[in-house]
């Protein structure tokens, strides 16, 4: 997304970031369409990788990969927003490896347990995007958001698998949920699929 200049709001005296419209808003508000029209749902989860790979690739982590973080441009442009929290995985730098932070459903396991973010937490959160464009709706929406949740993700709950969603889509979106991080495919893999 192209970031045009910082403003400050001469009313409430808060910053205000001016960047390009995303006309579609949110993949959120999009996940309906999304799951009907495999075109687009491809489109979006290859442009979401490739901006995932770009920030992986400078050893950063965005900790906060979810449907209200992607902006849509188009039905296939898709890009991912909001990186308040996001911070360097390189050694020595302000990591803070307890605290959690983002939406429970895209949290990987080993965060919940209480380590650090990495990259393949990331991948985690990419594979819940995954499923949300297959069934429409944000996981784990019929259920509280609260420390039973979180043990149930630890102890490899994950959202049941849409009918008729492809076997290579299945196959990949339960790699991204692997409970073992290094059994997770990197964002380049992603691409590569």
């Amino acid at each position: 997304i192209r970031l045009y200049g910082i403003t400050k709001d001469p009313k409430t005296s808060n910053y205000v970031v001016v960047m390009d419209y995303m006309e579609l808003g949110s993949l959120r508000a999009n996940l309906a369409t999304k799951k009907n029209n495999p075109n687009d749902k491809y489109s979006n989860l290859y442009y979401i990788s490739k901006s995932l790979l770009a920030l992986h690739e400078c050893d950063l982590v965005h900790k906060d990969l979810h449907s209200g973080n992607i902006l849509l441009q188009s039905h296939v442009l898709a890009y991912i927003s909001d990186f308040g929290l996001s911070q360097s995985t390189v050694e020595g730098s302000n990591i803070e490896p307890n605290e959690i932070h983002g939406i429970l459903p895209y949290i990987a396991p080993e965060v919940l347990r209480g380590e650090p973010y990495t990259k393949a937490a990331d991948i985690y959160s990419f594979g819940i995007l995954m499923w949300e464009m297959t069934s429409g709706i944000p996981a784990f929406n019929d259920v509280s958001h609260d420390f039973h949740l979180s043990l149930n993700i630890c102890k490899g709950m994950r959202p049941c698998i849409i009918k008729d969603t492809e076997v290579e889509y299945v196959e990949l979106m339960k790699r991204c949920w692997d409970p073992d991080p290094d059994k997770r495919p990197t964002a380049e893999e992603l691409i590569e699929h």
